[in-house]
């Protein structure tokens, strides 16, 4: 009789790097491993996992899973999109795999879009091994991306963007910079007067200190901040949060038929108006701990 081959499996960094809670640790059944590397900056990793499809790791922590990435991009880029009359000029910090910027092209107002990604090969490794998540963005000629500290670009532009998205990775490494408040202070001067932001803030089950630490730093920048929750399977535990901020009131511009009708002809997957409306009311328990840090 033969012996089952055990399966392999690939375990998130351990406690203290990717979460903020003891006793969690994250693993997932591994099909195959189809590249391994170290960057300038960190390690970067693409497995086809038996349930989430192919999957970008950075120093051993998931990014992005083609399962469920549809989720996480949606939430974080039209959220604010669909918050701006005009969104011409938009700002995409981090964002390698080209997620955020498929996201971003699909609306036609959209004149120019930055992407600024310190590490060439994860857009690089993306594209070859994660086609499905850019869709082609890459080309679209309104796309410029810049392989640059995006710490020290925005300090050059002062009130330029319409929308700023911050897609960027736990903060260790080369994020680490980019969830300070004097970060924050650069991305409020680089906005226009009804600019938004929107970032990716954690995961409320296993990383509260870093969602509680992007809200209170925000509010010390902007007038008007909130927090929305999806639920992405593969990211921490599941309950992931997002962020966003502007001088001016948060709401979706425009008509409900109109953001229904904009919605449906980007084929979005997961953001509706209706979905948009419900992601800021979050249970007593989560509101509990947003509470603690203002």
């Amino acid at each position: 009789m033969m012996s089952k081959v055990p399966p392999t499996y690939f375990f998130e960094a351990e406690a203290g790097a990717a979460f903020e809670t003891d006793g969690v640790q994250i693993g997932y059944r591994v099909k195959k491993k189809l590249y391994e590397g170290m960057s300038a900056y960190q390690s970067v990793r693409v497995f086809d996992l038996v349930f989430f499809g192919r999957a970008l790791f950075l120093d051993s922590i998931l990014q992005t899973a083609e399962k469920d990435e549809f989720v996480y991009h949606e939430m974080l880029c039209q959220s604010p999109l669909f918050c701006h009359k005009n969104p011409e000029r938009v700002l995409i910090i981090g964002g390698g795999d080209g997620g955020s910027l498929r996201e971003v092209v699909k609306h036609k107002e959209v004149r120019e879009v930055w992407m600024v990604e310190i590490d060439k090969d994860v857009m690089d490794v993306s594209r070859k091994y994660l086609p499905a998540l850019s869709q082609g963005a890459f080309q679209d000629p309104r796309a410029r991306v810049l392989v640059e500290d995006a710490a020290r670009f925005i300090k050059r532009h002062k009130s330029f963007f319409d929308v700023i998205i911050l897609d960027v990775s736990d903060p260790e490494g080369p994020a680490a910079k980019l969830v300070s408040p004097g970060f924050y202070k650069n991305v409020r001067e680089a906005l226009r007067e009804k600019g938004v932001v929107c970032a990716q803030s954690g995961s409320f089950t296993t990383q509260s200190v870093l969602v509680r630490r992007i809200q209170k730093r925000l509010r010390e920048q902007f007038a008007f901040v909130e927090v929305r929750r999806a639920c992405v399977p593969s990211y921490h535990a599941g309950v992931y949060s997002f962020t966003m901020a502007s001088r001016a009131p948060l709401s979706l511009a425009g008509s409900r038929s109109f953001q229904e009708q904009k919605a449906a002809s980007m084929g979005l997957r997961y953001w509706s108006p209706a979905i948009h409306k419900i992601s800021s009311v979050l249970p007593a328990y989560l509101e509990g701990m947003l509470e603690d840090c203002l």
